[in-house]
C-alpha cells in the first residue's frame, strides 16, 4: 500500500500486520496550513474571542500557551489580578501574569477558557509571532507536521496511540519534569560518533542548539565564532558562541548528514539539571526534510521512512 501525499489516517490491514500511517485529511480534526517564519518557527493562524487572525508559533519547548502584551492589549484581555505563572524558555525564565480567552481558535478547534502567560513584547520577539502554542495545548491531540505540504494535522490522540505503523520509525521520547511544577518537557536521544546526547525536542526552536559540554564529548571542532548571531527567545535573548556542522548523526535506526547546531548557554537546561551534561535542543530544522507525528499518549516521535 503505497503512501498518498498529505497527512494522517490509520487503515487497518490484514491480522497480524501493522497498520499503514499515512499523512492525510482523513480523521483529522484540525487541518491547517502553516508558514516558516524568519526564525524557522512553524506559524499558524488563530483567533482570539473573534478577533484576527493572529500568528501563533507552535511550540513543544513551552509548557504554557502564550499571548504577548501587544496582542493581548489590542483584543482587550484582561489581566488575572494576582496571578502569576512561572515561565521556563530555552533561554530564560521569569514570572508573569496570566490572562483568559473565552475562545481561542484554530480552524475549526475551539480552546475555550484558555489561560495564557501574557509576555511582554520587546524588540527581541520576532514581530511575525503573536503568541505561542505550548504543550498545554498541542498534548491534547496527536500533531503531525507534514513537510510535503506544509499543512499541520491535529488527529484524536487514540488514532495514533493505539496502533504500531509500517512505513514509520517510532522514536521515543523521555518526557522530562520542569522545574518544580507540573510542567513537562520531551527529549529524544542522539547519537553522535557513539555518544548518546539528550536532545530536547522543541518545535519552537528555530534552530538546532548544543552546549559547550555535548560539543567537547562529540569532538567535532567547530567552525568558529559567531559572536554576531542572536538566538531571540520569548523571554531572553542568547548570543551565539560558535557553530558545529555535525556531518554524521542517529536517532535509534535513523540516520542523519550534515545538522548544523549553533553553540550557547541555554537555561532550560539548568532547570532539567543537565547543565553540567551534554544536551541539546532540536528543532523543526532537524526534521526538514521528513513527515513527523507526536504521538504524546504514548511519548513517541513518529518520523516517515523515505519512499
Amino acid at each position: 500500500m503505497g503512501f498518498r501525499s498529505g497527512l494522517l489516517v490509520a487503515l487497518f490491514l490484514a491480522s497480524g500486520c501493522a497498520d499503514q500511517l499515512v499523512l492525510d485529511d482523513d480523521g483529522a480534526l484540525l487541518v491547517i496550513p502553516h508558514e516558516v517564519g524568519s526564525q524557522g518557527h512553524i506559524i499558524v493562524r488563530a483567533m482570539i474571542n473573534d478577533h484576527g487572525p493572529y500568528r501563533f508559533a507552535l511550540d513543544t519547548g513551552a509548557s504554557i500557551s502564550v499571548v504577548f502584551d501587544s496582542t493581548r492589549e489590542e483584543t482587550e484581555l484582561e489581566l488575572l489580578a494576582g496571578e502569576q505563572v512561572l515561565v521556563h524558555g530555552m533561554i530564560g525564565s521569569g514570572h508573569f501574569p496570566l490572562t483568559t480567552v473565552s475562545e481561542l481558535k484554530i480552524g475549526k478547534e475551539s480552546w475555550r477558557n484558555a489561560r495564557l502567560a501574557s509576555l511582554p513584547g520587546n524588540s527581541s520577539v520576532p514581530t511575525e509571532i503573536d503568541g505561542i502554542l505550548g504543550v498545554d495545548f498541542l498534548s491534547r491531540y496527536a500533531v503531525g507536521v507534514s513537510a510535503t505540504d506544509q499543512v499541520v494535522r491535529l488527529y484524536p490522540p487514540e488514532l495514533v496511540s493505539n496502533r504500531s505503523y509500517s512505513g514509520w520509525h517510532s522514536i521515543p521520547m523521555r518526557k522530562l519534569q520542569v522545574g518544580e511544577g507540573t510542567a513537562f518537557a520531551y527529549s529524544i536521544n542522539l547519537h553522535i560518533n557513539k555518544i548518546a546526547i539528550p536532545a530536547i525536542l522543541d518545535l519552537g526552536a528555530g534552530f538546532n542548539l548544543m552546549n559547550w559540554r555535548a560539543a567537547r564529548a562529540i569532538d567535532v571542532k567547530p567552525k568558529g565564532a559567531m559572536s554576531r548571531k542572536i538566538i531571540y527567545g520569548a523571554v531572553e535573548d542568547a548570543r551565539v558562541v560558535a557553530e558545529l556542522d555535525v556531518t554524521k548523526l542517529r536517532v535509534e535506526n535513523l540516520h542523519w548528514r550534515h545538522r548544523l547546531f549553533y553553540i550557547s548557554k541555554f537555561s532550560i537546561f539548568e532547570v532539567l539539571d543537565l547543565e553540567n551534561k551534554p544536551a541539546a535542543i532540536v528543532g523543526p530544522a532537524f526534521f526538514k526534510d521528513r513527515d513527523f507525528v507526536i504521538d504524546f499518549v504514548r511519548n513517541r516521535l513518529l518520523i516517515r521512512a523515505r519512499d
